[in-house]
């Protein structure tokens, strides 16, 4: 009946051009991008390229600063996805009852997710500044020795972490809250009815209703974790030591300021099949039936 159904719909005349044509694009831009990963492509050798098969990818391997910013990638997107969904959860189920000035701590809740990367990574920069950031103020009043939250190379990536969660958090806590205002009420109710204490249903109840709402919304942190740029970029440039160097900025400097092209775009091929079966993993974990759609 499904086949039936879609060649009768007259809108596949809009939308199969639009995916053929993205498709081709995504395909034609890949093997470009594969090609020249396969040469030795470098803009202070200008003339001099030659193919050099897999060398890049090899050289990659044995790169330990490469390693080392994977394993720094891998940490910070599991860390920011957990935190931030367990947080964003955490945040929608207090919502979720009555109290004074909801509506006002809902629009304050989310105005993070409203700001530019640029302004969140300066806020927090000011922020975590030693001698005059609010942070160190606030441990002082405790009695609390000052930290140098970006100049430590064992906090450096935790602090830009908290940022992160900081900036989208929220995005979890629109997209659950969403998700939690459309779901059936009924079984909760019921649940309450029998005789069910809060916790019971939240846990038994509520949260398996809202899976495959976190699951997407793990699924699309995930991602944006990885190729997270910008908040490195504004509040460490990598620094210091290369502590808070992930894959992404590496490959951003090997490009930028090595000028060694092909290598630069063969840890982005890298980064992208690392993305895609870490993501094909997590989807198999969080949707194990398929046919469960």
């Amino acid at each position: 009946m499904r086949p039936v159904a879609a060649a009768s719909d007259p809108t596949r005349h809009f939308f199969q051009p639009i995916i053929v044509c993205l498709t081709v694009a995504s395909v034609a831009l890949t093997l470009f991008v594969i090609w020249i990963s396969l040469h030795d492509l470098s803009l202070m050798r200008a003339g001099r390229e030659k193919f050099v098969g897999l060398d890049n990818y090899i050289r990659f391997l044995g790169d330990p600063r490469a390693m080392a910013a994977l394993w720094r990638t891998v940490l910070f997107t599991v860390l920011a996805t957990a935190i931030e969904i367990a947080l964003g959860l955490a945040v929608v189920l207090f919502l979720d009852r009555d109290f004074a000035m909801k509506r006002l701590v809902r629009t304050l809740l989310l105005v993070p997710i409203i700001m530019t990367p640029v302004v969140v990574g300066l806020t927090w920069r000011f922020l975590f500044d030693p001698a005059t950031g609010m942070a160190n103020y606030l441990l002082s009043l405790v009695g609390i020795a000052q930290v140098d939250w970006l100049g430590s190379p064992r906090i450096a990536l935790f602090s830009v972490l908290v940022a992160d969660i900081w900036q989208w958090t929220p995005f979890v806590i629109l997209l659950v809250m969403a998700a939690l205002e459309s779901a059936p009420t009924d079984p909760l109710n019921a649940a309450r009815v029998d005789g069910a204490r809060e916790w019971q249903v939240t846990w038994y109840v509520l949260l398996p209703m809202l899976r495959r709402a976190l699951a997407i919304v793990a699924l699309i942190r995930a991602i944006d974790s990885i190729k997270a740029f910008d908040l490195f970029y504004i509040m460490t440039r990598g620094g210091p030591a290369l502590s808070t160097e992930t894959l992404n900025y590496y490959g951003y400097i090997v490009a930028f300021t090595n000028f060694d092209i092909s290598y630069a775009l063969a840890i982005a091929i890298i980064l992208t099949v690392f993305t895609n079966v870490a993501l094909l993993t997590m989807y198999s974990v969080l949707f194990p039936k398929t046919g469960d759609r």
